[in-house]
């Protein structure tokens, strides 16, 4: 073994090149876990799916506004250097890339469809979108039954505000059933009718707020999470909210009031199905308020007199309900309800509140030509940064770095096989190499 000092010692501007292996080592392993499936494949041909969407706000306004939603491939493929945002799971969702939708987006045709009928087979990362130097307009025929609603437009929950995962606080939840809200998300203050200012009159109350770049909260029906004791996520709980490891599903006050008749109906029909009923009071400025106001609407309405049931100022919206964690089990006998009754035909119109629902996944991406193969094998600096990056901006950047990544492990070959150290001076001679290379000859 040799015992050959490093050529620049100890200083921190220098890396062995097995460190800097090992460093892309790890990065790749944080984008497979961000981004683990294959983006090649457009769900357009599969038809209507509950599915991964992303709101493109660049195309919406090329578009007057028109509300647009692609799937995950096309997020990456089609409109990574666009303005996206993330909405997670809807259902019945049929992707609006390349459809008439965006008939006012230059080149708007789906870079993947056109590749696939094209019989070339899509390329990954940027290759794909200069595949073709024929502007193509966006022809394909969209769904007539995509339902849209403000969050493709950026906005969220009833206080409509824009989602900022840098500040935004406290946990959101999906509405499961979304007839009439569309599926959106609600702070969990909102859920219960606290005015946006209440932290300044009532934060002592509540627990921490949980970090922002965890929204959304998504809750899970593991059944080894109910039996485990409170782990963090318990400290962020809103007071007077119900416990996130209590509840599997939440359906918000819009939807239930639309539906109430059948929500009763199926509260009686099948106990232990909703484990809560949570009120909501317009404009409530604390918690210890909201509690009062609870208290008082589960008095008997004998006890009410006739000012406080006529001017309360405090007016319920209604409230929300949260499912049992096996609540689709519990549901497993629907087809012994009496097939005339409003429940069955109500239960039938949404099976998915008993069927199986799941969010369509892409095939994971195990290969090495594909998506995950672009955040190997580069410069570990350059990497750290597009790491901070807005989404659109890191995917435009692995792109970018793909296109050298060969060049990139013919560099560090000799390092790694002499055992040397790569300085930083070294790696930016490198780039700036590269950078001439690439500079168009005037």
């Amino acid at each position: 073994m040799s015992n050959k000092e490093p050529e620049s010692g100890d200083s921190q501007d220098s890396l062995t090149a097995i460190d800097y292996i090992n460093q892309q080592e790890e990065l790749e392993r944080e984008a497979r876990t961000l981004m683990p499936f294959d983006p090649n494949e457009c769900t357009y041909d599969l038809g209507e799916l509950r599915q991964q969407i992303y709101a493109c706000l660049t195309c919406s306004k090329m578009n007057d506004n028109q509300p647009i939603g692609v799937c995950y491939s096309c997020s990456i493929q089609c409109h990574s250097k666009h303005d996206l945002v993330e909405l997670f799971s809807k259902r019945s969702f049929l992707c609006d890339c390349g459809t008439t939708r965006m008939a006012k987006t230059p080149n708007g045709a789906c870079s993947l469809r056109r590749a696939d009928r094209s019989n070339t087979g899509p390329l990954a990362g940027a290759q794909s979108r200069k595949s073709s130097h024929i502007d193509l307009p966006a022809e394909d025929i969209p769904s007539n039954s995509n339902a849209y609603n403000q969050n493709f437009h950026g906005k969220f929950c009833a206080c409509k505000h824009l989602y900022d995962p840098a500040k935004e606080t406290g946990t959101m939840l999906q509405c499961y059933f979304g007839f009439v809200c569309g599926e959106d998300w609600f702070h969990d203050r909102c859920i219960m009718g606290l005015s946006r200012d209440y932290h300044t009159t009532e934060d002592s109350n509540s627990l921490p707020a949980i970090d922002g770049n965890q929204f959304p909260i998504e809750t899970t029906s593991s059944d080894e999470d109910s039996d485990e004791a409170d782990d963090g996520s318990a400290q962020y709980r809103l007071e007077h909210f119900p416990h996130l490891k209590t509840f599997d599903e939440f359906i918000c006050w819009q939807c239930v009031s639309k539906f109430r008749k059948n929500f009763n109906q199926l509260d009686q029909e099948f106990p232990g199905v909703i484990v809560e009923k949570l009120p909501r009071f317009v404009g409530v400025k604390s918690l210890d308020e909201w509690k009062e106001l609870q208290e008082k609407a589960n008095e008997p309405r004998v006890k009410r007199t006739k000012t406080e049931t006529t001017n309360d100022q405090h007016d319920s919206e209604g409230y929300s309900i949260f499912l049992a964690r096996n609540f689709k089990k519990k549901l497993q006998h629907v087809s012994k309800l009496d097939h005339q009754s409003n429940l069955y035909q109500f239960l039938q119109n949404n099976s998915f509140l008993y069927e199986d629902d799941t969010i369509y996944k892409p095939p994971e991406d195990d290969s090495d030509d594909a998506w995950s193969s672009t955040a190997s094998n580069t410069e570990s600096s350059a990497l750290d940064a597009i790491q901070s990056l807005p989404r659109d901006q890191a995917i435009e950047g692995i792109q970018a770095y793909n296109a050298i990544k060969s060049k990139l492990r013919d560099f560090f070959k000799p390092f790694a096989e002499q055992g040397r150290v790569v300085t930083e001076d070294e790696v930016k001679n490198f780039f700036g190499e590269m950078a001439t290379k690439e500079k168009p000859s005037e």
